[in-house]
């Protein structure tokens, strides 16, 4: 599932991804787990980005919402909750 989150975001919404957060920006799943306190799939995720200048408009909204679609895509209906962070390449 990590794995697949990761190949949606990096590939099929490349071109949302780099309208975003500028080009050459990647996504990394950290970790997919399912949390039984709050009855949610959790997933950690880090964006490596090349300028931080871009993304101060969009992050972390704009990362949790290509998540919230790449979940959606998979076809999962359960509630997730995303944790985020950013880095440089």
């Amino acid at each position: 599932m990590k794995k697949c989150l990761e190949v949606l975001l990096n590939k099929i919404f490349k071109k949302d991804l780099e309208l975003l957060f500028g080009n050459g920006s990647i996504i990394h799943v950290n970790s997919c787990k399912y949390s039984t306190n709050n009855l949610t799939f959790v997933i950690d995720c880090k964006i490596l980005v090349s300028d931080v200048k871009l993304t101060e408009e969009v992050y972390p909204d704009g990362l949790i919402i290509l998540v919230e679609d790449s979940w959606k895509y998979m076809g999962f209906d359960e509630k997730i909750s995303v944790i985020t962070s950013i880095d440089l390449l």
